[in-house]
C-alpha cells in the first residue's frame, strides 16, 4: 500500500517521478497513465484542479472506482457514512433523535441479503470492479486519515467505518426507490390486517392504532416527489439550426437537495483507450450521471412518469390474509399474504420486531395513511398492495457506464433503449454533430391506456386514479402488467413504447411530461403512466396535454425570446455566453402573467383585506411592485412581496382554475392567463404586505438582504442567493426549509422563515453545465452551486457557491494540457 505525491511545482523529484508527472500532464490527450504500475489490486492517479475537482486516471475500472471513492471521502465522508446507516436500517441504533423506526423497518426489509445478491448478479463485470474499487478507496481514505481526524461533523462517530461493495449495494437499492416505494414507507410499515376479533367490512377499521410509535415516526405521505413538483430541474439542448455552428449547445441544471444522498460530486474519469468522461454523480456512484465526453453532453430532469401501480385485492371472506385471484387460465385461486418479521436494532442492545406484509405484487399498504378517505385493510373486504418497477431494476449503474461512452445522441438513444436502466429521469443531450435529444427512456410499468381503464373500475380505484395514483384490480391476471418483446425487464415498456425526440433546432424540459419538449412537435399516444396527471388522458376523448408548470412556460418563453432577439442579447442563435445570460436571468413568468392585472386592481382599490380582519393600504407596495424588475436577482426590489402574494393565492399548477383565459392545447405556452381578481386574490396581496410590515422588512428590500446560504467554514457568513420558486415560474429555483403554518385555519406549507427571510437555501441548482464542442473537444463552463465539499474545514466548502452568487462560471479542464494549467496541489498516486 502506498501514496506517492507528485508535485508539479517542485523540481527535486527523482528522474522517474518527474518523468511520470510530465507523462501524465503533458500529453495532448488523456490516454496516458503512470508507467510504474505493477500488479497492485488498486491503482489510481488523482490530480485536483481549481475548485477541488479530481481527475482520476487508472489502468482498469477498479482503479477508477478507487480514485473516485478516495477523493469523495476526502470531501464528503460524513454524508455517505450517514446514508449507509439509513439505508441499512440502523438509524435508531446510531443517529439518536435523528433516527426513524419506520425507515429502519422498511430498509432492513428492502435491502435484504437476497435482494443485494440479485442486484450484484445483474451488474456488468466492469461495474462490479468500479464499485469494489470505490468502497476500497473510501476505506483507504478513512484508514489514512483516521476516524478522529476526518470531518468534525462525524469524527469519532461509531457509525463511520470502512465499507465493502455490499454496503454500497444498499445505497443503490435505496436510491432506486425515489419515484416509488420510498414515498410509501409510512403506509407500508403501517399496513396490518384487522385484529382477530375485528369485524371484516367495518368502515371504522384502521390498519393500526394511532399510538403506534413505529407508524407515528413515519413521514406523512406526500405526492410532491412522485409528481416531480418539489424543487425543479431544467435542461436545454440546441442543435445546429439555432447555434450557428455545426455543433450543439446544451445547458443542464438538476435542482436537488443540497445535502444527503442526492448530493452531486464533480470528477473526471480517464481509462486510456476505454473511457474519458467528466461531470458529476451522486454520492457512492463510480460513473458520471450527468456530464460530457469528447462527443456528447447530457443532463437529466426528473420525469413525470409513474414507477408503480397500486393493486386492490378482494379478500377471502373471513380471512384478511388471503385474497381471491383469477389466474391466466381463468381458474380462481386463493392466494396468501405473507408476513415477514423484520428485526431492527435499537440502542442498549435492544431490538424491535415488526412485520412487513407481502402479496404477489409487493408490500401491502395501509392506504388509509395515504388518505383518510381510503379504506383500511379489511374495510369492504378490500386490501391494497403496491408493485414498483424501479425496485425491480438493477441496471442503473450499467446504464450510466454505457452512457459515459456514447459517441452521438443517436448512439446515446441506442444505449438507453438497450438497457432501459434509468429509474426516474428524462435525458436531454446534444453532440458535436449538432443534434438535440429529449428522451424519457426509463422504467415505466407496462400499463396501457386500455388496461388502466379496464382495470380501475369502482369507487376506490377511480378515486385513486383521480388523485394521480395509478391503481388496478389485483384479483385477476388480466390486470397484471404487460410485456414488450424488446424490454430488458418483465413488466415494463420497451424501446418502442418510450418517447424520444431528436431535432436540429432544440428540445427542453423542466419536469413536465414528454409531451412538449418542442412546441412544434408535440409527442402523444404513449401510456398515461408517463404523465403527471392521469384522468385527463383516459376515456373516449383523452386530451393531448394539460397546463404546463410555470417554470416550463418560462423555459420555453426564454428560448422563443432568444431566437427572436426579444431578449435584446443580439442575434438570434444560442452560444455559451448568451445561453448563460438567459438561464441566469431569474425572470418570474408568473409576474409576466398576472402582475399587470394585480396592479390595475390595486390602483382602483388600494385598500386590501387581510385574513385576520381589517384592511391594509397597498399603495406603497403596489408602487414597489410596479418598479420591480420582475426578476429574482440579488438587486431585485420587491420580489419578496410578490412571492408571498403568489404563495397565498389559491392556485394549483397544471390546472387553470385561477385564470379567466382557460388552457388551450394549441397555445400551451401562453395559456392559461388572465388572473381572476377576487376577494381571495386581494386578501393574498394584503396578507403579503401585512406579513412584511409586521417583520419590519421594507417592501422595497433587495432580495440580497433576505435570501442566503450559510458558509459554515467562515464563521457562518451569509452568502446572498438569487433565484425563486418554481411555482413563481422562476427558472433557477432557490428554496429554503419548508414549514407548516395556518392560513384561514387551514394548514399549509411555506418556505419563508418566521422572521421574513429565505434561508438557508437547502434545495436548488446543483451541477450546472453549459457545453458545446470545437475541433479540440468539449468546451465546458460549469458550476456546482453548493461546492464540492460538505466539510466546512475543506477549502472547497463554499468556493463555487460564491461563484454562483456572483453569476460566474468555471471553465472545466478536460484535455491533459488544460488539466495541467489548472492543476492545484500534488498529484496523488494511490496504490494498494
Amino acid at each position: 500500500m502506498s501514496i506517492k505525491m507528485l508535485n508539479r511545482r517542485v523540481y527535486t523529484l527523482t528522474l522517474l517521478t518527474a518523468a511520470v508527472s510530465l507523462g501524465l500532464s503533458g500529453c495532448s490527450d488523456n490516454d496516458s497513465f503512470s508507467s510504474n504500475i505493477d500488479d497492485n489490486t488498486y491503482a489510481a492517479d488523482i490530480q485536483r484542479t481549481e475548485f477541488g475537482i479530481p481527475h482520476i486516471t487508472a489502468k482498469d475500472y477498479k482503479g477508477l472506482g478507487y480514485g473516485v471513492g478516495y477523493a469523495f471521502a476526502e470531501d464528503n465522508i460524513c454524508s455517505l457514512a450517514r446514508e449507509l446507516v439509513v439505508a441499512s436500517g440502523e438509524s435508531m441504533l446510531y443517529l439518536g433523535t435523528e433516527g426513524n423506526m419506520a425507515s429502519d423497518v422498511f430498509y432492513t426489509w428492502y435491502n435484504s441479503p437476497a435482494r443485494r445478491a440479485e442486484f450484484l448478479a445483474a451488474q456488468d463485470p466492469e461495474v462490479i470492479d468500479a464499485v469494489t474499487g470505490y468502497a476500497a478507496g473510501y476505506s483507504r481514505y478513512l484508514r489514512d486519515k483516521g476516524v478522529a481526524k476526518i470531518d468534525p461533523a462525524c469524527a469519532n462517530a461509531k457509525w463511520v467505518r470502512e465499507i465493502t461493495i455490499d454496503d454500497l449495494l444498499i445505497v443503490y437499492g435505496k436510491a432506486n426507490l425515489r419515484g416509488g416505494l420510498s414515498n410509501f414507507v409510512g403506509p407500508i410499515v403501517a399496513a396490518a390486517p384487522p385484529a382477530a376479533n375485528g369485524v371484516m367490512g367495518s368502515s371504522r377499521m384502521r390498519s393500526v392504532e394511532a399510538s403506534d410509535p413505529v407508524v407515528d415516526s413515519a413521514p406523512a405521505f406526500d405526492m410532491s416527489t412522485i409528481n416531480a413538483m418539489d424543487g425543479g430541474s431544467n435542461a436545454y439542448a440546441f442543435g445546429s439550426e439555432v447555434t450557428g455552428t455545426s455543433s450543439g449547445v446544451m445547458y443542464g441544471n438538476p435542482h436537488e437537495p443540497w445535502e444527503g444522498v442526492q448530493r452531486f460530486y464533480e470528477f473526471h474519469l480517464t481509462l486510456p483507450g476505454e473511457l474519458d468522461v467528466m461531470g458529476a454523480a451522486q454520492q457512492g456512484q463510480p460513473f458520471i450521471n450527468i456530464g460530457f465526453n469528447k462527443d456528447v453532453a447530457w443532463s437529466h430532469t426528473v420525469s413525470t412518469a409513474k414507477r408503480f401501480t397500486l393493486y386492490q385485492l378482494n379478500l377471502v371472506n373471513g380471512d384478511p390474509m388471503k385474497y381471491n385471484y383469477k389466474n391466466s387460465a381463468g381458474v380462481f385461486e386463493q392466494r396468501d399474504i405473507e408476513s415477514v418479521p423484520i428485526t431492527i436494532k435499537l440502542p442498549n442492545d435492544q431490538t424491535l420486531v415488526r412485520p412487513i406484509y407481502l402479496s404477489q405484487y409487493g408490500p401491502m399498504l395501509a392506504v388509509d395513511k395515504v388518505s383518510g378517505a381510503l379504506p383500511a385493510w379489511g374495510t369492504y373486504n378490500l386490501a391494497f398492495t403496491i408493485r414498483d418497477a424501479a425496485s425491480e431494476n438493477p441496471r442503473a449503474l450499467n446504464q450510466w457506464r454505457s452512457m459515459n461512452k456514447a459517441t452521438s445522441v443517436e448512439d446515446l438513444v441506442d444505449r438507453m433503449q438497450d438497457i432501459v436502466g434509468l429509474g426516474f429521469v428524462n435525458t436531454i443531450a446534444t453532440d458535436r454533430y449538432g443534434k438535440a435529444l429529449y428522451a424519457d427512456i426509463s422504467t415505466v410499468p407496462h400499463v396501457t391506456k386500455q388496461k388502466l381503464e379496464a382495470c380501475s373500475a369502482g369507487l376506490v380505484l377511480g378515486g385513486l386514479i383521480a388523485a394521480d395514483l395509478p391503481a388496478l384490480n389485483g384479483s385477476t391476471a388480466d390486470c397484471e402488467w404487460g410485456s414488450d418483446a424488446d424490454s430488458p425487464q418483465a413488466g415494463i415498456f420497451g424501446r418502442t413504447n418510450l418517447p424520444f425526440l431528436i431535432r436540429n433546432d432544440y428540445v427542453a424540459n423542466s419536469n413536465d411530461s414528454y409531451w412538449l419538449s418542442n412546441p412544434t412537435q408535440p409527442l402523444t399516444d404513449f401510456s398515461p403512466l408517463l404523465r403527471r396527471r392521469l384522468l385527463p388522458f383516459l376515456g373516449p376523448n383523452p386530451v393531448d396535454g394539460v397546463p404546463l408548470l410555470m417554470r416550463s412556460r418560462m423555459g420555453l418563453t426564454q428560448i422563443a425570446d432568444r431566437l427572436s432577439n426579444k431578449d435584446n442579447l443580439g442575434g438570434n442563435t444560442f452560444n455559451l455566453e448568451n445561453m448563460q445570460e438567459v438561464v441566469y436571468g431569474n425572470r418570474s413568468y408568473v409576474a409576466k402573467l398576472v402582475l399587470d392585472d394585480v396592479l390595475a386592481d390595486c390602483k382602483n382599490k388600494p385598500m386590501m383585506p387581510i385574513s385576520t380582519g381589517g384592511t391594509v393600504d397597498a399603495t406603497t407596495a403596489c408602487t414597489v411592485l410596479s418598479n420591480w424588475d420582475r426578476r429574482n436577482n440579488l438587486d431585485s426590489q420587491g420580489a419578496h412581496v410578490f412571492r408571498e402574494f403568489w404563495s397565498n393565492v389559491d392556485f394549483t399548477e397544471t390546472t387553470d382554475d385561477a385564470f379567466s383565459v382557460k388552457f388551450n392545447v394549441n397555445d400551451p405556452v401562453n395559456t392559461p392567463s388572465g388572473l381572476i381578481i377576487n376577494e381571495s386574490t386581494r386578501t393574498a396581496l394584503g396578507d403579503s404586505i401585512k406579513f412584511f410590515q409586521d417583520k419590519n422588512i421594507a417592501l422595497d428590500a433587495s432580495l440580497s438582504d433576505l435570501q442566503y446560504v450559510i458558509d459554515a467554514g467562515k464563521s457562518s457568513e451569509k452568502i446572498s442567493m438569487h433565484g425563486g420558486l418554481g411555482r413563481e415560474g422562476v427558472f433557477n429555483v432557490a428554496q429554503s426549509q419548508s414549514r407548516k403554518i395556518f392560513r384561514d385555519s387551514v394548514e399549509t406549507i411555506t418556505t419563508v422563515n418566521a422572521d421574513g427571510t429565505y434561508g438557508p437555501i437547502i434545495n436548488g441548482p446543483t451541477y450546472m453545465q453549459t457545453v458545446t464542442f470545437d475541433d479540440k473537444g468539449p468546451v465546458v463552463e460549469a458550476l456546482l452551486a453548493y461546492s464540492q465539499s460538505a466539510d466546512k474545514t475543506r477549502p472547497y466548502h463554499r468556493d463555487q457557491t460564491r461563484r454562483y452568487s456572483a453569476k460566474e462560471w468555471i471553465r472545466l479542464p478536460f484535455s491533459a494540457g488544460e488539466i495541467s494549467k489548472q492543476a492545484v496541489g500534488n498529484k496523488i498516486q494511490l496504490r494498494e
